[in-house]
């Protein structure tokens, strides 16, 4: 009786997983995908209604939102901000501070020559660390537009405490990387493979190519458009494959001097003594609450102690072994969609979780999708990456879905988690193009609450160390601040890895070490198991 009560049980996992992936390799783009057939022709009809017209209120809110002391192009690199003469000291300097208690530090920025600024917009990142309590926190900056600024801090753990403050950019920097960020939307290109009857094109292709003959997709439920080039010998609808294309050198040679990486991301320099910090007889646990979605987000958001990330939003909790990590995700369908930073987290799980595996798709890896599941817990975890641009090898267009379209899809399943991000592949364009894409994706998500009010819905911020050619933290920070806009008067999670990877005693990195993405994925399953 044991015995075929056991191949019984075997047989219905055997088909519970077919139908996993049966219904996993189904889901594909249907008529609101990029790439439904088009004919041979170099236009479609274009829509009605562009979601970010001048008269949008809330797009107008949004730019203001993202404002930023903007100084007039740089005509001399000696006279921007040098972190070789600017510096910084404690005010109201004291032989020991107590834990909870709150400091200040006056940044002043000179110039090459060593003379004070007497403008604005310089870019910092600012932090409290400890390397051997494996610490940090990070702090706040005040641009008091006169060339000064303030950073205060929250003291946090007992002892150690060392203070870090590192010009990122100049603000002459930061006036290039926003003329060229609007001006310059080609600096990122990517290609289009054409296929058909065995004859191979490849072409370029972007949001928008003016001026060039191309052929054009529209997105039927958003409006948005994608066009490529117009191949040669083949039609349009041959369009068959997405992958990078490369970066264009934009940059004349005096504006490469302000963005060389021997002046970005670089500490300035102080005599400074580390801080004595004592500990605090009042417990902060007694004031902390359960992970919820809708609290709000206080700055700093939380800390690194002994590796650990201690979160100030709520009382998070740590798995440190596989089976809490398996408990809490029992019987729970993940869905993961964004970019290689998520992915990273769906990484994590599978290799963290013995029980977890890896369905097969036979796809490349980096674009995926992918999918694991764990019959033993009953639960599946899903990752699948976001509508382009995208930065990444060749894959099918079939393949590349939007992530509004797959919300639309899912339907009213019990135990769903949703975890999206969308960012990194966004750096390079107007913010006008980032909102849209946002604004559909909140839309979705309203519409699937609406549908399905339980369900838990986590918003993965941007990390930071994000350098490469068009790649900035500050340009990061601007996406970052329009996405924690939009999705503030919905019932969802923001999970706040900016300051998670700013503050880390390893370097940063777009994608970050293991010890740091350990502590993301924590932070998320404090979500999705409060208790």
């Amino acid at each position: 009786m044991n015995r075929r009560l056991l191949g019984i049980v075997s047989f219905c996992t055997l088909w519970f997983v077919i139908g996993l992936i049966y219904r996993f390799t189904q889901i594909e783009s249907f008529s609101r995908d990029y790439h439904k057939t088009l004919a041979d022709t170099h236009t479609v009809s274009t829509p009605t209604h562009h979601p970010t017209s001048p008269e949008d209120k809330e797009l107008q809110n949004l730019l203001r939102l993202t404002e930023w002391n903007i100084v007039p192009v740089p005509v001399d690199f000696q006279l921007s901000t040098s972190h070789r003469t600017s510096s910084f000291t404690l005010l109201h300097q004291r032989s020991t501070y107590t834990m909870g208690e709150t400091i200040e530090v006056l940044v002043i920025a000179k110039d090459h020559k060593g003379h004070p600024k007497t403008y604005g917009g310089d870019f910092f990142n600012v932090k409290l660390y400890s390397t051997s309590m494996k610490a940090g926190v990070s702090g706040s900056v005040q641009d008091h537009n006169n060339g000064t600024y303030t950073a205060t801090f929250l003291l946090v753990w007992p002892g150690e405490t060392k203070i870090s403050v590192k010009l990122m950019h100049s603000s002459e920097a930061i006036a290039i990387l926003h003329e060229k960020r609007d001006s310059r939307p080609d600096k990122v290109y990517y290609h289009g493979h054409f296929e058909l009857n065995g004859i191979r094109e490849v072409v370029e292709c972007n949001f928008d190519l003016p001026g060039r003959d191309v052929c054009e997709y529209y997105d039927a439920a958003s409006g948005e458009k994608w066009v490529c080039v117009r191949p040669k010998k083949l039609p349009c609808n041959s369009y068959r494959q997405h992958s990078s294309g490369g970066n264009r050198d934009i940059f004349n040679n005096k504006e490469k001097e302000f963005l060389s990486m021997s002046f970005t991301d670089q500490d300035i320099q102080t005599n400074l003594k580390p801080l004595n910090v004592l500990p605090t007889s009042v417990s902060r646990n007694g004031t902390r609450t359960v992970c919820t979605s809708g609290l709000p987000i206080p700055n700093p958001s939380g800390f690194y102690y002994q590796d650990l990330w201690e979160s100030l939003v709520c009382s998070n909790q740590h798995f440190p072994d596989p089976s809490s990590v398996a408990n809490c995700l029992a019987g729970k369908n993940i869905y993961m969609f964004g970019d290689s930073t998520l992915r990273q987290w769906w990484e994590h799980i599978v290799d963290f979780v013995p029980s977890l595996k890896q369905i097969d798709l036979h796809l490349e890896h980096n674009p995926g999708p992918l999918l694991a599941t764990d019959t033993e817990h009953n639960y599946l975890v899903q990752w699948r990456v976001h509508q382009k641009p995208l930065r990444m090898e060749k894959t099918w267009i079939r393949e590349i879905h939007y992530i509004a379209s797959e919300l639309d899809n899912l339907g009213g399943r019990k135990g769903m988690v949703i975890v999206i991000n969308c960012w990194a592949h966004f750096l390079t364009f107007p913010i006008k193009i980032y909102i849209w894409r946002l604004r559909g994706i909140r839309d979705a998500v309203k519409r699937l609450l609406e549908h399905n009010p339980e369900i838990k819905i986590l918003i993965k911020s941007a990390n930071t160390g994000y350098r490469f050619s068009h790649g900035s933290d500050w340009l990061s920070l601007q996406l970052d601040t329009v996405m924690r806009a939009m999705f503030s008067d919905l019932p969802v999670t923001i999970l706040d890895v900016w300051q998670m990877t700013s503050c880390h005693r390893e370097p940063e990195n777009l994608h970050p070490p293991k010890v740091i993405v350990k502590n993301e994925v924590d932070l998320m399953l404090s979500f999705i198991c409060p208790s």
